[in-house]
């Protein structure tokens, strides 16, 4: 019995194919369509909407249908990538900030590290090294890159340095990390009410409401405590541990007694609760899952567990709220949620998120525009502007997110896993079901 989603996920290649271009160096993706709002969009090399992300859907349909060709795809792509990386002055457009995970270099890095597990290529190897490189060279005197420390920019780069220097053998790269955490940990704050937590993105950065701060997992405080953790495991330094201190506790205060979803802003004046892994319970879960993991906290283990159940407070994904728009996507959607129902499954073995995982593969399915040859997803990426559908490409925005999580859940029924984690997706990479 084969993987019940990988007819519809080689669809969805065929579609993406379509939007294929040459390049002098290889091959990307036109992803000019993707959105049609009024502000610049994401860079066609960016893992959150362009190539690097793209290029990891199609090393996951390689491996599951054993078709050469998607892996060829992905090379060329990548041969692009790493004539991106090592162009002189080398940036993307619309990063977060230079080295980000999903709109900056970091992202590129990321997906030809991929590729050059798969194929050691020295070209990719240069192209890594550099871009690792240069976040040791061009980290400030205060232990930052942008100041934004989140995730989605500086967290996410210092994600990436613990993740792919050591293998790379970058010098500096430990104390780099040092320096960071100490910065992080200076940004520490407490509320009226004895609450710890950390802003993650300074909302006035990306145009948001003035004195707030998201409550989420990549722009917010549990993404800043997750990437404490990891910087205590790869530095052995204690003091890391500590500055996550409080964070669980932020989430049990401002949240429900027996399911955990926040409002996307704080303080809130508006009670828009998003349920994806941007702002909601689906990232917000992957803290207190390393939390538990890391610490053997049990407290966070109930936590993971609640925040799980914070998406029925919505009826999420059978439902639309207000924070769960018409959006589909691994970023702010059902896809995410797909995400968190299969990660938990594979962190219990409870049969019940399995479940779970299949209703909300089915609604994935019959959400999809499906031709015979194609099959792709409209959306509404801005939540203020429900109007304006388009059908995005990427990893986070659109189809090869959307088709990676279904590929997964494929194999996850036929009793196995084997696939590339982000940076910061706890869960596991490899599986296979006991017997």
């Amino acid at each position: 019995m084969k993987n019940q989603y990988l007819p519809l996920a080689k669809r969805v290649a065929h579609w993406l194919d379509q939007h294929l271009k040459k390049t002098p160096a290889g091959l990307t993706w036109d992803i000019s369509h993707s959105f049609a709002g009024q502000w610049r969009y994401y860079d066609e090399a960016s893992l959150y909407a362009g190539a690097s992300g793209i290029i990891k859907f199609y090393l996951l349909l390689a491996q599951v249908s054993g078709e050469t060709r998607y892996f060829t795809t992905a090379y060329q792509a990548g041969q692009e990538l790493a004539a991106r990386a090592l162009a002189p002055a080398a940036h993307l457009e619309k990063a977060f900030s230079k080295y980000a995970y999903t709109t900056g270099l970091g992202g590129v890095a990321q997906a030809l590290a991929w590729l050059d597990q798969a194929q050691p290529t020295p070209r990719f190897a240069q192209a890594i090294c550099q871009i690792l490189q240069g976040i040791v060279a061009e980290q400030r005197p205060d232990g930052a890159w942008s100041g934004q420390i989140g995730i989605v920019a500086d967290g996410g780069t210092a994600l990436l340095l613990g993740h792919l220097a050591p293998r790379y053998q970058i010098p500096g790269w430990q104390a780099a990390l040092r320096k960071f955490g100490a910065y992080v940990l200076r940004q520490r704050q407490v509320d009226a009410h004895g609450q710890a937590y950390y802003v993650g993105l300074d909302l006035n950065y990306v145009g948001g409401p003035a004195g707030k701060f998201n409550t989420g997992f990549p722009l917010g405080p549990a993404g800043v405590a997750y990437t404490l953790l990891k910087l205590a495991a790869w530095t052995g330094e204690d003091r890391f541990t500590a500055g996550v201190t409080g964070i669980r506790e932020f989430y049990e205060y401002y949240g429900q007694k027996e399911a955990i979803l926040m409002p996307h802003y704080h303080p809130d004046t508006e009670g828009i609760c998003y349920v994806g892994y941007c702002g909601g319970p689906v990232g917000v879960a992957r803290y207190f899952y390393q939390l538990a993991l890391q610490q053997d906290d049990r407290q966070a283990a109930r936590d993971f567990t609640a925040a799980v159940a914070g998406l029925d407070l919505v009826q999420a994904p059978a439902k639309r709220s207000a924070g769960y728009w018409q959006t589909e996507n691994y970023c702010c959607g059902t896809a995410g949620i797909l995400n968190l129902q299969l990660g938990a499954y594979l962190a219990t073995g409870q049969p019940a998120y399995l479940t779970q995982a299949q209703a909300t593969g089915q609604l994935l399915a019959n959400r999809a525009v499906q031709t015979t040859q194609a099959v792709y997803w409209h959306q509404a990426f801005e939540r203020k502007v429900p109007t304006n559908i388009t059908a995005a490409l990427g990893y986070y925005d659109g189809a090869a997110g959307i088709a990676s999580q279904l590929l997964e859940l494929g194999e996850i029924e036929q009793g196995h896993l084997n696939t590339h984690r982000l940076i910061d997706d706890p869960y596991p990479a490899t599986w296979k079901l006991s017997q």
